[in-house]
């Protein structure tokens, strides 16, 4: 399988990596390698997947479903008495801008 230099820019493009056209065509044949070892990996694994039997997803009945029972929690203050909570909520840093 041969591994295009189209292919690894678009690969760099979405795990949002730069690389010169140097570096693409190094990594041309590096890659190639990496597809091969992964095709053996999964030869060996796969084997033959004649004898496996289909899974099917299994459904829950509705009736088999527990009923939803609200039950008293621990008050708000004693949630908070070992940090220091404003307006009764944690405070949390902000990580998205």
């Amino acid at each position: 399988m041969s591994v295009t230099q189209k292919e690894i820019k678009t690969l760099a493009r979405l795990s949002r990596l730069e690389f010169s056209d140097g570096e693409i065509e190094k990594f041309a044949p590096e890659f190639e390698e990496i597809i091969d070892f992964a095709n053996t990996i999964n030869a060996q694994v796969e084997g033959d997947t004649g004898s496996i039997r289909e899974v099917v997803a299994r459904t829950v009945k509705w009736e088999d479903l527990r009923e939803d029972v609200v039950k008293e929690s621990l008050p708000n203050e004693k949630i908070t008495s070992n940090v220091q909570a404003e307006n009764g909520y944690f405070p949390v840093r902000r990580v998205v801008k």
